[in-house]
């Protein structure tokens, strides 16, 4: 039977809110086996972001997630350790085809102009931005993630325009992120004209 999912790679476009944080080690869910965290002034490396993927990209929700900069031997790439979407079909592709533990979430989203925006009992965001220019930015990366017994490596491709800005980040204690807490925000940025391709072509 076909899958009830596009085949990779998938073509996305949008935009992001995105904080990079250092964490100390016990505090970040552990990577998949043969993976290694990478550190900052000896903390875990954290990234968390609200998403929006929208049209003309193959799939349009949005996103809460989490990961960590980890390295495979010596090549570098993130590693998702949380994650929640609010559509079926993206988090069913993700997990079958490159172990991303998608859940599914509802979500409150506002951005006309500056993010508002939560999952009940999870984490929020909240923007007060800067004054600052956006700036053009490429990355190519790999993530990491575990499917069945080993590491499982996905290529991702991005494109952006990303500026700094502020985003105060709000989690429930004992909820799934209650372990940011633990971490200090470093850098936050607003990410624009977003293209990205997960999964090999």
């Amino acid at each position: 039977m076909p899958a009830d999912f596009p085949p990779e790679p998938w073509d996305l476009r949008g935009r992001g809110w995105l904080t990079v944080w250092t964490a100390p080690r016990s505090a970040v869910p552990p990577p998949p086996p043969g993976v290694t965290p990478l550190t900052l002034f000896g903390k875990v490396v954290v990234v968390s972001a609200f998403v929006d993927y929208t049209p003309p990209g193959l799939l349009s929700y949005h996103e809460l997630m989490t990961a960590v900069l980890v390295r495979q031997g010596l090549r570098p790439g993130l590693t998702i350790t949380d994650i929640w979407v609010d559509d079926e079909t993206s988090k069913r592709g993700a997990r079958a085809m490159w172990g991303i533990p998608k859940e599914m979430a509802d979500f409150t989203f506002t951005a006309n102009p500056n993010l508002t925006a939560a999952i009940n009992g999870i984490a929020g965001a909240d923007e007060n931005p800067r004054n600052a220019p956006g700036l053009p930015a490429l990355l190519t990366t790999s993530v990491w993630q575990s499917l069945g017994d080993k590491a499982h490596r996905t290529k991702l491709r991005t494109s952006a325009r990303v500026r700094p800005t502020r985003l105060r980040w709000r989690t429930t204690p004992d909820g799934a992120l209650g372990w940011l807490a633990k971490a200090r925000p470093r850098l936050h940025l607003a990410v624009t004209n977003l293209r990205m391709r997960f999964g090999s072509s």
